[in-house]
């Protein structure tokens, strides 16, 4: 027999919800119920609808009710802002189904954790537009199976009448080299999986909500995509060039407050050429500095912490020695992160400072051959065992400049301002809307005069 939960669950909000939210939380007390056997639930909705408002009314509401609540995002960014949100502690889908097991190679190989915790629980995944359904062979970095898959796999060896709430926005950018995002498709567990669920979507801007610049602009967005109609000229501030556009994140740049600004690209060269200027204007110098943002540009391992590509950083301290290995370039540095509970954690590292000088902060695989070569022939415990974590220089974390990112890179996060360069793709709807919704307060860019496409 189901329980009658409405009234609680509806206490819970902190506004009057209106009647689409209202389906939705019936639908989701509906769902949560331990008698309902239903596997995932899909919750969409764009910006400014209010899904985080409604997330928060089902985690406390989880709570209240003594069921297992297991907050998730696909990358260390959207971890934080959900935490945030929800006033509870919310970690990466990576670091909660997955564990690192050791090479002898330079990969770095995820291996499912087993789920041994069998009280009935709801996992809530939010940005579920980023969670991809191929299998992961990129680069240095495997996994069992897709990340959608394993999470699946993980939730469901628990207990099997352990459920999923995938929530997220279907306008954003769909992952890399896919064009739908298949984990806000209820359609796709059914007919993949052979999963059942309910999808609910919300498209009303809260009223209040509905006089913000950025929630009117991304909603113009929607409408256009919707439509199939041009998306045109944005209508956002704009500065007179490219130069007007670094002064204006310098002048909010704050070491303190990291969320307060951010670039944001759709070309490496531009987020690179961006990146440079800011560090000019903000006197570091050198390749590496202290007071640096930084990204982790390809996945980093040592005998305690994995660091995710894509997880943003601040160089605390630095060493003024540079070292070369095979032509290479070598820093000590100190930088801080945050750990799966949002404490600061301050990594000391080499870092490979090539990589800092590159659009794509990537290089060539001879350099690298050409160091592990080196490596072999000098050090004698990675001669034995070819694991990065026992050569400082083969394991030494590689990087990229954080004050611009691409819209890849910046998905999951929010800043109160963001500058969008004008140059991407005509008609990209979803970068455009991705783009825009990072932002709290102000969206600025800049004319395209003087500024040419790359």
């Amino acid at each position: 027999m189901t329980t009658t939960t409405s009234s609680t669950i509806f206490d819970l909000l902190s506004f009057e919800a209106t009647r689409e939210q209202a389906k939705a939380l019936y639908q989701l007390e509906e769902f949560i119920d331990p008698a309902c056997e239903e596997d995932v639930f899909v919750l969409r909705g764009a910006a400014g609808t209010g899904k985080t408002s409604l997330v928060k009314a089902v985690v406390d509401f989880l709570e209240k009710q003594e069921i297992g609540c297991y907050l998730t995002a696909p990358t260390g960014r959207a971890a934080k802002v959900l935490g945030y949100k929800t006033h509870s502690i919310a970690n990466t889908v990576h670091h909660t189904i997955y564990r690192v097991i050791p090479t002898d190679d330079e990969r770095i190989v995820m291996e499912r954790k087993a789920n041994t915790q069998d009280a009935y629980s709801i996992f809530v995944v939010d940005e579920a537009s980023m969670i991809s359904d191929r299998n992961n062979s990129e680069g240095n970095f495997q996994t069992p199976g897709s990340l959608l898959f394993d999470l699946l796999v993980y939730v469901k060896q628990g207990n099997r009448r352990n459920k999923i709430i995938f929530i997220g926005d279907r306008y954003q950018l769909a992952p890399v080299n896919e064009s739908e995002s298949v984990a806000l498709n209820l359609q796709h567990f059914m007919k993949k999986y052979d999963l059942t669920g309910q999808q609910a979507e919300l498209t009303e801007v809260k009223r209040q909500e509905g006089n913000s610049p950025v929630l009117t602009l991304a909603h113009d967005i929607r409408r256009k995509a919707d439509a199939g109609c041009a998306l045109g000229k944005l209508n956002v501030n704009r500065l007179y060039n490219f130069t007007a556009g670094v002064t204006r994140y310098v002048n909010l740049y704050d070491t303190n407050r990291p969320d307060n600004v951010v670039m944001i690209g759709s070309a490496n060269k531009n987020v690179h050429t961006f990146n440079k200027l800011v560090r000019e204007r903000l006197g570091l110098s050198g390749t590496l500095a202290i007071g640096d943002q930084v990204v982790v540009n390809e996945n980093w391992i040592d005998n305690h912490n994995l660091i995710v590509k894509g997880e943003t950083g601040l160089v605390r301290g630095i060493d003024d020695s540079i070292e070369k290995r095979a032509d290479l370039e070598f820093i000590t540095a100190k930088i801080e992160f945050q750990d799966p509970e949002h404490r600061p954690l301050l990594i000391t590292t080499k870092v490979l400072l090539d990589t800092l000088k590159t659009d794509k902060g990537e290089l060539p695989g001879e350099m690298l051959r050409n160091l592990k070569a080196d490596r072999m022939a000098k050090n004698s415990s990675y001669r034995a065992n070819p694991n990065p974590a026992n050569d400082p220089y083969i394991g030494a974390m590689r990087l990229r400049y954080g004050h611009g990112l691409t819209g890849y890179k910046a998905q999951g996060g929010e800043w109160n301002h963001v500058l969008l360069h004008p140059w991407f793709q005509e008609n990209d709807y979803r970068y455009a809307y991705t783009a825009i919704t990072r932002a709290r307060e102000t969206v600025t860019s800049w004319e395209k005069e003087g500024w040419g496409r790359s």
